[in-house]
This record gives C-alpha cells, structure tokens and sequence, in this order.
C-alpha cells in the first residue's frame, strides 16, 4: 500500500490489478481438451496481495439449488475496504456444476467465487504464447468441404478419407 495515504476500495483494487494481471492455465485438462485456471490457482495469486492492499472478499451463497448431479448456486460476493468498513461493494454471481457425487455445490461455489475474483480484477488467463510455442497450427476446417461428402461412406472409406485429409494438411 502506499504509506501516508488514505485508498478508497476502487483505488486498492486499481493497485491489485496493476500488481496481477495474469494468471497462467494450469497443466490439467478437462477430458483432455482444454486447460484451465483453477480456484486454488486463482485464490494463491490474489491473497496476498488483498491482504497487501487491504481488501476483504465475502462470499455468502444466497441460494443452492440441486436437480440429479446438476447444482445451482446464487452467490454474493462483497468486497471491503478494511480500513473503512463502509467502503464496499458486492457482486452477484451465478455458476453451475455438474456431480454425480456430493462434490455439486463445493465446485458450483469456488466456480462463481473463482469468477467473481477473476472478473472483477480484469485477470487474464488466455494462453501465454511461450508455453504454447510447440502448438501445432491447424487450419480451420472447410464447412463447403464437408457438406460434399457423401452421407453413405463406409466407416472404412471416413477412416481412410480423415487419414488422407491429416496428411494433406501436414503437408501445406
């Protein structure tokens, strides 16, 4: 914090975001399509700079609701000044999961806080260019391309078809 001088809420979260502006997806993936930024990855980088800053974030679900592994949560979330207590916002946030177990609310919960933090700090999380230098390009596909093959191949002729189609691509 800057000493000797009294920061509004808005004046601490500018500092925030100009301390953090980035958090890099982790190595999971989700079915091994995408990567993503965890809430733990999010919550380790903003800590300690809310606690650098002065700014205190509660979470209050307002409303949970269950329907088979679907849940719904309503949260609020409010962001103080702990300097001055009446120095605050708070945001209304909405997130789903998907639990055949009892693990539901927990992610639907850390999924609306996670991007409560994330949008409400302007946290970036696309892909760093550096981590991805090895990415393949691929072209995007031709949709002409693909109402021109026949309905009626055989599985055979797709394999074959797709098989040729890759190593066209390689090729370019």
């Amino acid at each position: 914090m800057i000493p000797g001088k009294e920061l509004n809420l808005h004046q601490r979260i500018q500092g925030i975001m100009s301390d953090l502006d980035y958090i890099q997806k982790g190595d999971k993936t989700v079915n091994g399509q995408y990567r993503f930024v965890s809430h733990d990855q999010v919550t380790a980088k903003i800590h300690p700079l809310l606690v650098l800053w002065g700014v205190n974030i509660i979470p209050y679900m307002q409303s949970m609701t269950q329907e088979g592994n679907r849940t719904a949560v309503e949260m609020l979330v409010t962001f103080v000044n702990v300097d001055n207590t009446k120095d605050s916002f708070t945001s209304k946030w909405f997130a789903l999961a998907i639990d055949g177990g009892d693990k539901g609310p927990g992610k639907a919960i850390s999924y609306a806080y996670k991007y409560a933090l994330l949008k409400t700090f302007n946290l970036e999380t696309g892909e760093d260019p550096d981590f991805d230098a090895e990415a393949i390009y691929e072209p995007p596909k031709c949709l002409e391309f693909d109402s021109m093959i026949p309905d009626d191949l055989t599985e055979k002729e797709l394999k074959d078809l797709n098989t040729f189609l890759e190593h066209s691509a390689e090729k370019m």
